[in-house]
């Protein structure tokens, strides 16, 4: 079931406008082993793209992921599952909101909320940017695919391969020695709105990134092949 909390939403809203001029800002916590304070400036992060939505990644860490998501007008998100609780802010626009297919509409100011494990998607009527938290527990371990010993030729069958065991929801992470930007525009090609990708650490020196299966298959894709042999590189976290 998913709730509409407008007030709550308004006094977020008003907060956007004392927010700092610097698009990020890192300022240390006084106990040195705690994570950075990060300040992001929402209204110079707003823009949009005509091909498709725009999604930024503001903060990732482990139970807790902020996203500002932009979207032209027509622009959609297919229905997907997400395990963590889903806490969706409007900061413009108009939108409609589909929680396994029963709609609401989510206008600036208001502020919706959906638990975990239920099938969600989005119509933007109006240029719209929603801030979206998804929050809660994350398993305390991870599969993972450690493609640095891995012959180039073998990698992205692999990771194709494993990608297709995953259940709605699931996920692993992927680790290697350089940022694999070809490997992602090549699933987004071939697996177009089934994935996302997160990255849990972003170089120089080695790169993680989490893939997680966001709606399931259609059942058209191919696969590259991949030799069994290869299934090896796939171990605990």
């Amino acid at each position: 079931m998913f709730y509409v909390l407008p007030e709550l939403c308004n006094d977020f809203s008003h907060g956007l406008s004392g927010i700092g001029r610097s698009k990020v800002a890192s300022v240390p916590w006084v106990v040195g082993a705690a994570p950075k304070m990060q300040k992001h400036n929402l209204q110079e992060l707003i823009e949009y793209s005509e091909k498709e939505f725009s999604p930024k990644i503001l903060i990732n860490q482990p139970g807790y992921r902020l996203a500002l998501l932009n979207l032209r007008a027509g622009q959609s998100v297919s229905e997907h599952v997400a395990k963590e609780m889903v806490t969706v802010y409007s900061i413009s626009g108009h939108i409609t909101f589909y929680e396994n297919r029963t709609p609401i509409d989510l206008r600036a100011g208001e502020v919706l909320w959906i638990a975990g494990g239920v099938s969600h998607g989005l119509q933007a009527h109006e240029d719209s940017s929603l801030l979206v938290v998804r929050a809660g527990n994350v398993p305390a371990t991870e599969e993972e695919l450690d493609l640095r010993e891995i012959p180039h030729f073998q990698r992205h069958p692999l990771v194709f391969a494993k990608f297709d065991q995953l259940a709605v929801g699931d996920s692993f992470v992927l680790v290697n020695d350089h940022d694999p930007v070809p490997l992602n525009r090549q699933m987004g090609g071939m697996r177009p709105g089934q994935l996302a990708w997160e990255y849990v650490t972003r170089g120089p020196d080695i790169f993680r990134i989490r893939i997680r299966r966001i709606a399931p298959r259609t059942g058209s894709e191919t696969s590259p092949a991949v030799p069994t042999s290869t299934v090896a590189g796939i171990r605990p976290a």
